[in-house]
């Protein structure tokens, strides 16, 4: 087992500073290291108002998907799959003692640093988009440790500059880069500017465009087929509780897409996704009209969707010429959730 005193102390030496009394939650600073190709960013947002610690993310992709879920809309019918979606990234959090996994509490007594009091106990985890939080990996341990001596060496100036009086006029979000070893080295950049030079101005992977060919859609629009008055419900979600397929392995959360008659209620289609790619998506609701040979009058989903059902379907729908809305609720398909819940667990 390699030596944990030196990352405890850290942790320890974090927590006695308490940047969050300076830090905003969102604020967000970039570390470039000279033998990493990208940056490697970190936030002290927390999982919720309560949380204390501080999460790393490891290259621009999950900088930006973080980017995400600051500006993404979480409703009643979400569960906590889909708030994993925009969630990629390492955690140090401060839990209470009842709280800490065996794994973190045997690596801190391997080391003399000492923690009491709640909230105060720190473990190490890792966040990834459809999976319940787990152990950090030690390859990932290593980067947190990294990060959180840049953290522990920037801070100092960090806290003297007073950036809201200085940037009080901005009208766009702004974030903090900062490069490693280098002395005084913090300056603040409208974030758009740092996205730009980091990603090509690739920042988000919307909006979508239409996935299938020419070929399956006149295929599709010259089957025999029947036009219905009926308006579809579509959505894409999870299930409420994570499962387990192979004992050991890290409990993930299964992802549906389902397609419901809002006249009836009837679901017509119920399928276990196994892409997130937004051409398996489409598919499966052109399949689903290819095999029924039907055409709804219109389409509802929830356009405040996390998992984006109608971004990524409105080409589709678009090209099929289906009339199509955005709705705040889908009470056909929550009915069917709820349903399923009760059924499987």
């Amino acid at each position: 087992m390699r030596d944990y005193q030196k990352l405890y102390e850290n942790i320890k030496a974090f927590h006695k500073l308490k940047p969050w009394d300076k830090m905003k939650d969102t604020d967000v600073v970039g570390i470039k290291y000279s033998d990493r190709k990208e940056p490697v960013f970190f936030a002290l947002d927390g999982l919720d108002e309560d949380s204390i610690g501080l999460s790393v993310f490891r290259d621009v992709s999950e900088y930006i998907l973080y980017l995400d879920l600051l500006e993404s809309e979480f409703t009643e019918a979400d569960g906590i799959g889909e708030y994993t979606e925009k969630l990629k990234n390492i955690r140090l959090e401060f839990v209470d003692r009842g709280k800490l996994e065996e794994i973190d509490y045997n690596r801190i007594r391997t080391t003399d640093v000492k923690f009491r009091g709640k909230k105060a106990w720190p473990e190490l985890l890792d966040f990834t988009p459809g999976f319940v939080p787990w152990s950090a990996s030690e390859e990932d341990i290593a980067l947190f440790e990294r990060v959180l001596e840049s953290f522990l060496e920037m801070f100092p100036v960090y806290s003297k500059l007073d950036f809201d009086k200085s940037f009080a006029a901005d009208d766009v979000p702004t974030r903090y880069y900062y490069q490693a070893g280098t002395k005084d080295s913090v300056w603040k950049l409208k974030e758009e500017h740092i996205l730009a030079f980091l990603t090509g101005g690739e920042l988000t992977k919307g909006p979508y465009d239409l996935m299938l060919s020419q070929f399956e859609i006149r295929r599709l629009m010259m089957e025999k087929k029947t036009f219905l008055r009926n308006t579809f419900e579509i959505d894409l979600f999870y299930l409420p509780q994570p499962i387990t397929f192979k004992e050991g392995d890290r409990p993930r959360f299964v992802k549906m897409m389902a397609i419901a008659d809002k006249k009836s209620g009837e679901v017509l289609l119920a399928t276990v996704l196994t892409s997130d790619k937004s051409r398996d998506i489409q598919f499966e609701l052109y399949k689903y009209l290819f095999e029924a040979k039907v055409f709804p009058a219109k389409v509802e989903m929830r356009g405040d969707s996390v998992l984006e059902t109608y971004e990524m379907l409105v080409p589709l729908l678009d090209e099929l010429d289906i009339a199509h809305s955005e709705k705040s609720k889908l009470r056909k398909i929550e009915a069917f959730r709820e349903s399923i819940s009760e059924d499987i667990f």
